[in-house]
């Protein structure tokens, strides 16, 4: 069982500081058992970012479907993980409302992350949380996991304009607000596709944009998101086969 002094301590010892905006990727399962729980780990994050930190979580609902296109933005719960699902109901939580990719942000640049989020052309376009938090010296925390869920890769992948990972076709997509007003989008669908996110962790290390350590009982990582971008943006432009595969004839690009 890890105390939340141990707990913070690997965090600062893996570059975890104040001031920073973190967007967390999170397995509670690799990062073991912890006093207190989910809510120690995000009160240990907050702790440390300290009132000048923004700390920031995906909630991507992936139970949003062309068969149930409904979200509500208090309601819909994330379908990656419990810490998100904790931290998405905290009082002073604000959470975007893109109907599927939406991000949950506490913090003084909480509302300016996730505002726009559903007027943006796509979820991952320069004005959504995660195209923000690249060019705002962000950083992304994979708690207990790897670059198997860095979303803002996707964010990169828009950015360069890979064709063939998104569907041509769209469903309309309806969302209630805090202010129980509701919205319509039409929203593009992953095609089918084939990644080695895991292997631009070294070409992001290389650069000096990737820490290792352990929190917990297993191994994290801090991500210099600009650093990301720096490095991976331009082997999406020129070689994006060594990033992503496209598994279908389609060849759409959303933008």
């Amino acid at each position: 069982m890890i105390s939340k002094s141990k707990l913070m301590q690997q965090l600062q010892d893996l570059g975890l500081k104040a001031g920073m905006d973190v967007l967390v990727h999170s397995s509670l399962r690799r990062v073991g058992k912890v006093e207190g729980g989910a809510d120690t780990i995000i009160d240990s994050l907050l702790e440390i970012l300290g009132s000048q930190g923004t700390l920031l979580m995906s909630t991507v609902s992936g139970n949003v479907n062309p068969t149930q296109p409904v979200f509500h933005v208090t309601q819909t719960p994330a379908t990656v993980g419990t810490l998100p699902n904790i931290f998405r109901l905290r009082p002073g939580a604000v959470r975007s409302l893109h109907p599927v990719h939406s991000v949950v942000a506490m913090g003084p640049k909480a509302e300016s992350y996730t505002a726009g989020h559903l007027q943006a052309n796509t979820p991952w376009s320069p004005d959504s949380p995660y195209g923000k938090l690249m060019r705002q010296n962000g950083h992304i925390l994979f708690l207990g996991t790897n670059f198997t869920c860095n979303t803002c890769i996707h964010a990169l992948e828009i950015e360069a304009r890979v064709p063939g990972l998104h569907t041509p076709t769209t469903t309309t997509l309806h969302i209630c607000d805090y202010q129980d007003q509701w919205h319509k989008i039409e929203h593009h669908w992953h095609s089918p596709k084939k990644d080695y996110y895991v292997d631009m962790e070294n070409v992001v290390a290389a650069a000096g944009g990737l820490r290792y350590g352990i929190v917990g009982t297993g191994m994290s990582r801090l991500t210099d998101a600009a650093i990301l971008r720096q490095t991976v943006l331009p082997i999406l432009q020129k070689t994006p086969e060594l990033v992503i595969q496209r598994l279908s004839d389609n060849t759409f690009i959303w933008e």
